[in-house]
Order: structure tokens, then C-alpha cells, then sequence
């Protein structure tokens, strides 16, 4: 059952920039996105080219002094924590990274990247985890059902699932749930075992029964006796090592090596595999009868990319676990870098994700992680994307520190727009042509015109239209 997962194209949250112009000492917005127009109770038409000081400082206080800052230091400022509080009262809060243009022309403008900080109660981490699993979405609470219902059974149960999907976690949690709980539960790696030392793992040996065999040696059966015996990856068991393995679980009883004297066990086993064994079973490469003495009971983890909901409550789950190993105070991540992490479909499920956050906390100092700090990791993910042969990535919304492109047409749309270099004054109808091949998206809009979304603004505040006249058909 293993799975090529194809990378996909990832997609930034809407735009969270706001563009202010340096003239003289002050400060003119030159371009904010409608979500933070929309908190002031303006539209965003109507405050470019106002001043930031007048229009956006009472609402968000410190944000002129983090503009002048940058300026006056010539240099990139990250990870300033600010508070917005809008129209109505409500707080909001945001973290600010300030960026200077890298072209010349542009000299005088700097934008601020700002994110919200997410504000998920850890009320909410504790009623989704289940016996140290976490999950909140519909197929984790079927695999937790199931675990309640398996407890009480000792027959055997069959786990399956990608690699790094958490069945060792299930394993375990079906154990902690059982009347086992109080005795041991011992876990062996098949694929790491090699066939020569398979009967002296699983079995144990008497001292003297083999060169270097200096003492006796209790096996991983005799080890779990009255427990749990996870036997992980058992599709990689070699043929000659599956008979011998049906053959305990058929009798219940071991034989060390280099004994002749059995020892009955009670072991309830638990097999966990990423192979799909019933096809290996048809194409001989797995005993059949071994399969279904195995299969008694079964449960599919699901992998992480169909179980999106649950990404945060995990990001969570193991901020607060790294927090307590680390003695870090580390919060969250924001919501930005959370939204582009959801569109991510990880092939190493649940312990990639777990991987990024140890090098999150490895590489960040801060309470707080944001869009920045996945920079390194989202474009090695995006050289490894395989791409379809001949499919256009032209529209792909990159990192806001990367270099902007432009976006390409709609592949339903024969006849390209006009494109304006600026000294053609755009009319209505290429206007509203624009805006609904964008869908309404005016960002995307200017995009297809070729003119930046401020342009479009001050063009339509020019011909005294609404956005609501853009989705009228002409008279």
C-alpha cells in the first residue's frame, strides 16, 4: 500500500501587505489589502494616498515609528508583535516584519508583511486528543471508535497506513485502552531484523546455543507475556521468518534456541505494515495464512493530507511537547503560516510535520513563528514538486520576500487583455473586463491588466465607479 504523493503547487493566503511611501516626512499608503481597509470601516479605494499616520495609527498604534525605523536603518525589521483594534472595538493580534523594496525605482516605499496571530484555546487540543493521538476531523474519530471497540478483544489486529501515519501511536493506544495496560508493551521493527537473528529476537535464546551466545536471552514474546506485542513494518518479514512467527501464533507457545523445552505465552499481537499485504499475499510474497491470522481485526490510518482540519491541533500538540523538552515559551504560529502549511500534502504524514516543528524550534528565537521562518523549507518543497510535463505554474502566488510575477491568463480565455505600461488611461470596459475574468479578485484583476492594484484603484476612483459597477454588464 505505498503511495507516490505528488507535491503540489503551494498558494499564499490572500495578500497581507500594506505598502507605505516615504515623502518627505510622511507617510502615504500606497497600497493595503481590503481586510485591513475593512477593519477601519473604509474601503481600500478610498485611503490610498492617505496618510498612514491619520487613517491607520489609531488603529493600529506604533506602525508610523516601525516605518520610520526601517527606513532610518536601512534594513529589514522581523518579527514585531503589535495589537490592532478595529471599528469595533475587537483586538487583533499581529505580527509585523518590515521589508524594503530590493529594486531602486521603488526606493521610498516599504512594505509591511503583517500576519494574525492565532488564537486557538488549548481547551480544544485536549477534548480532540485520545490516548496521546490527536485528531478532531471524521477519520481519526472513526480509527478512535475503532480503538475502543478493539480494546476490549485480544484477538489480533492488522494496522495499515503510510509511512509516518501514527500506527505505532494507534498500536499503543489500543493497549493503554485494553485489560493489558498494566503489563508490557514491547514493540520490534521487522524490517530491522535481519533472518539470521529473527528466531533470537522474537523467541530469545539459551546462553551457549550459538557463537557468542553468552548468556540467556529472554525474546521479544517472553518479554510481553501478558501484554502487547507490536511487530512493526511485518511485510518486510522474510518468507522462511513468516512461518515460523504463524507458528507461534497458532500454538501460543515458543521455543528458545537452543531449547527443546516449550514456554507458553499470552501475548495479544498487534502488525502494523505501509504494504498492501493482501495483493502481496495473492502474488505470494506474503503467506496468505499468515495474513489472515493477522487480520482478525483491522484499522486504516488515515494520512495527514485527508485529515487537513487536524494539521493545527497537531502544530499545537507538538508546540506544546517541544515547549516542556526544549524549556522554550514558543506560542503558536500564525495563521498565515499555518494556512500555507494545510495546503502542503506531506508524504511523511504526521512525522514530517513533526520533523519541521523540532527545525522550527532549532532555527527560531522568537514566541512566535511566522511566514519568514518556513521560507527555507517552502522553497526546498517547491524544487521538489513534480510538476505535470506542460501544465503552466505561471499563476503561482509566491512568497512575499521573492521577486512578484505576473499572473497568467484563464486557460478559457482566448483574447488577452490590453496590456498598459501607465500613460494609457485604462477605460471602463477594459476595467470591468479585468475584474470579471478575476472573478472579482482585485489583485488578480490588475495582474491581467498589467498595472499594480493600486493603479486599479485610483482608476476606478476616476471614473467615480463602485466595485459593485465592475460585475454589471454594460449597457
Amino acid at each position: 500500500m505505498t503511495n507516490t504523493v505528488k507535491l503540489p503547487v503551494l498558494l499564499l493566503p490572500p495578500s497581507r501587505n500594506l505598502v507605505i511611501r516615504l515623502t518627505g516626512d510622511r507617510l502615504l499608503i500606497e497600497d493595503l489589502p481590503d481586510w485591513l481597509a475593512d477593519y477601519t470601516g473604509e474601503q481600500a479605494a478610498n485611503l490610498i494616498g492617505k496618510s498612514a499616520e491619520a487613517f491607520l495609527e489609531p488603529f493600529l498604534p506604533g506602525l508610523s515609528e516601525l516605518v520610520r525605523q526601517t527606513s532610518q536603518q536601512k534594513q529589514n525589521l522581523y518579527g514585531f508583535k503589535a495589537c490592532l483594534t478595529d471599528r469595533n472595538g475587537d483586538s487583533h493580534q499581529l505580527l509585523l516584519d518590515s521589508l524594503l523594496p530590493a529594486e531602486k525605482e521603488n526606493r521610498g516605499l516599504i512594505t509591511i508583511l503583517m500576519q494574525e496571530v492565532s488564537d486557538k484555546i488549548p481547551a480544544v487540543l485536549e477534548k480532540a486528543t485520545f490516548c496521546g493521538l490527536v485528531g478532531s476531523s471524521e477519520p481519526m474519530q472513526r480509527v478512535f471508535n475503532k480503538i475502543r471497540m478493539y480494546a476490549a478483544s485480544d484477538a489480533a489486529v492488522l494496522i495499515t497506513g503510510e509511512t509516518g501515519a501514527g500506527k505505532e501511536g494507534v498500536a499503543a493506544a489500543i493497549h493503554q485502552m485494553s485489560n493489558r495496560a498494566t503489563r508490557p508493551f514491547v514493540t520490534m521493527n521487522c524490517s530491522a531484523i535481519t533472518e539470521t537473528l529473527f528466531e533470537s529476537e522474537l523467541f530469545g535464546h539459551e546462553k551457549g546455543s550459538f557463537t557468542g551466545a553468552m548468556r540467556s536471552h529472554r525474546g521479544r514474546f517472553e518479554r510481553a507475556n501478558g501484554g502487547t506485542l507490536f511487530l512493526d513494518e511485518i511485510g518486510d518479514l522474510p518468507t522462511l521468518s513468516q512461518a515460523k512467527l504463524l507458528r507461534v501464533l497458532e500454538t501460543s507457545q515458543i521455543e528458545r534456541v537452543g531449547s527443546e523445552t516449550p514456554v507458553k505465552i499470552d501475548v495479544r499481537v498487534i502488525a502494523a505494515t505501509n504494504h498492501n499485504l493482501e495483493k502481496l499475499s495473492q502474488s505470494n510474497s506474503f503467506r496468505a495464512d499468515l495474513y489472515y491470522r493477522i487480520n482478525a481485526l483491522q484499522i486504516i490510518v488515515p494520512p495527514l493530507r485527508q485529515r487537513q482540519d487536524d494539521i493545527e491541533l497537531l502544530i499545537q500538540h507538538f508546540i506544546k511537547g517541544l515547549n516542556r523538552k526544549y524549556g522554550r515559551s514558543i506560542s503558536c504560529l500564525t495563521r498565515e503560516a499555518v494556512q500555507l502549511l494545510k495546503q502542503y500534502q506531506w508524504p511523511g504524514n504526521v512525522r514530517e510535520l513533526r520533523n519541521l516543528m523540532e527545525r522550527l524550534f532549532a532555527e527560531n528565537q522568537t514566541d512566535v513563528i511566522g511566514l519568514r521562518s518556513l521560507r527555507e523549507w517552502y522553497e526546498e518543497r517547491m524544487n521538489a514538486a513534480q510538476y505535470a510535463p506542460g501544465k503552466d505554474y505561471s499563476d503561482v502566488t509566491i512568497l512575499p520576500w521573492q521577486q512578484p510575477i505576473r499572473l497568467g491568463m484563464p486557460e478559457n480565455e482566448a483574447v488577452p487583455l490590453p496590456r498598459t505600461n501607465g500613460e494609457k488611461k485604462l477605460s471602463e470596459a477594459e476595467l470591468r473586463k479585468a475584474y470579471q475574468m478575476a472573478e472579482g479578485n482585485i489583485t488578480r484583476a490588475a495582474e491581467l491588466l498589467g498595472i499594480h492594484k493600486a493603479t486599479f484603484y485610483r482608476t476606478l476612483k476616476s471614473l467615480n465607479l463602485e466595485r459593485e459597477d465592475l460585475m454589471r454588464q454594460a449597457d
